[in-house]
């Protein structure tokens, strides 16, 4: 093992806020690291744990740092919002010159750095008399002898090399597919050397709890699973809610794409990137298909099934939203890719909510947002196949009519649909299906 620590970079975005603003961003990165570490059964861990923090960072060290500390801390905090980058690092006493000098060259050969390139970044406190031309030139110079010996070395110990030196192809980060960059970093901050060859993109955005909670409606499909995951990117903590369209007895012998089972697997994933929050989150499903029946008895003729389903789910929504203490709605929508998406259509829909109704997909293609999911990692549950959607009518209205809508709805009990949602409300845990 060479990696004792990891360096832990904060989005930029924290570098434009107020100092007030920062200082709360950095507080709720460093309570969502360490219970995100809690969470997920690392108190040992947690307990030996030192985190330094300079401007815009974190250096996380445990103390008597074991052969798994690393990973696990890339593994967990890597896929924390708030963070842009990560490195695993060595660190060492910046007296110690043999060390910030041969650890930066055997990275450089065990990662694949040089000779590709000989490029070296240092960044090192003006007042601190360090010459890093001549420490450059120092690596360099054991990066060209560590080479010379590899290659007339008829054991080719290149291997044992590369495994000290903790070089690996993938970190393991949870749902989150991490992307990697491969380049010599040395950082000195209070008289210590920081070490990395590796930055890992992290998610990004701004740690969960910075802003209100917000009802996300999740589908089994690819766009609500994405923008639920750009919600919580910024901030904020969510209410799942998936409105199930199948009776209970279609559940039986389900293959695995139904939309309460896919549905259901995409927000187990999404939560896997909530591990900081202090308290687990909330997932309701609420069976829906009695409720559809109604509506499409009743919207079929005119096309207009889709707005009348999605009109109800709103009022669904808010009504949870109000029991949570939320402050809005999230939904995958995207402007034209559907009959109900369209901008005659989303205005219909908008109507009947009091309270506001995001979209973060609302500009997307299609192929951006499949993209971003194989990232976050909810493609693989997304991409099973399922069964149409009964409710959608055979000539679905792209153009509804607000008086067509309201006419349809007062002949429905409106109220008493609401109600019986609410009433079978199911919460779910982790642990059931």
């Amino acid at each position: 093992m060479i990696y004792n620590s990891v360096l832990v970079r904060f989005t930029g975005e924290f570098g434009v806020k107020s100092a007030q603003t920062q200082d709360l961003l950095e507080t709720l990165l460093r309570r969502n690291i360490q219970n995100a570490l809690a969470a997920t059964g690392n108190g040992d861990l947690l307990k030996r744990l030192q985190i330094q923090m300079r401007s815009g960072r974190y250096y996380l060290m445990p103390r008597q740092p074991t052969e798994a500390d690393v990973s696990t801390i890339v593994s967990i905090v890597g896929r924390t919002f708030g963070i842009s980058s990560i490195s695993p690092c060595f660190h060492s006493p910046a007296s110690d010159k043999t060390a910030t000098r041969t650890i930066p060259a055997k990275l450089m050969l065990a990662q694949g750095i040089y000779p590709r390139t000989k490029k070296i970044a240092i960044r090192a406190p003006e007042n601190a008399g360090i010459d890093t031309k001549q420490w450059k030139g120092e690596i360099l110079a054991l990066c060209d002898k560590f080479s010379q010996e590899e290659e007339g070395n008829a054991d080719n110990k290149k291997d044992i090399s590369r495994k000290r030196f903790h070089a690996t192809d993938r970190w393991l980060m949870g749902p989150w597919a991490c992307q990697q960059e491969k380049q010599l970093e040395i950082e000195v901050f209070e008289n210590i050397v920081f070490i990395s060859a590796e930055r890992i993109k992290a998610p990004g955005g701004f740690p969960l709890g910075l802003e209100d909670p917000l009802v996300a409606l999740v589908s089994g499909g690819f766009d609500s699973p994405v923008a639920a995951w750009m919600a919580l990117r910024r901030g904020v903590p969510l209410i799942f809610v998936i409105m199930d369209p199948a009776d209970e007895e279609n559940h039986n012998g389900d293959s695995g794409g139904s939309v309460r089972t896919k549905a259901l697997k995409q927000v187990w994933i999404l939560t896997e990137y909530m591990r900081g929050l202090p308290s687990d989150p909330i997932v309701l499903v609420m069976p829906y298909g009695k409720v559809l029946s109604a509506l499409q008895t009743q919207g079929a003729q005119l096309g207009v099934t889709c707005l009348l389903c999605k009109r109800m789910m709103y009022r669904v929504a808010e009504q949870v939203a109000h029991m949570y203490g939320a402050k809005g709605i999230v939904t995958g929508e995207i402007l034209g890719e559907q009959a109900s998406q369209t901008a005659q259509n989303l205005m219909i829909l908008n109507k009947v909510a009091t309270i506001p109704v995001h979209r973060p997909l609302f500009g997307f293609d299609k192929e951006e947002v499949v993209t971003l999911s194989r990232q976050i990692g909810t493609a693989p549950v997304a991409s099973i196949s399922s069964p149409p959607c009964r409710g959608v009518p055979d000539h679905p209205q792209i153009r509804g009519e607000m008086q067509d809508i309201e006419d349809l709805e007062r002949q429905l009990d409106v109220d008493q649909l609401i109600q019986q949602c609410l009433q079978d409300l199911n919460p779910i845990r982790r642990d059931e299906k």
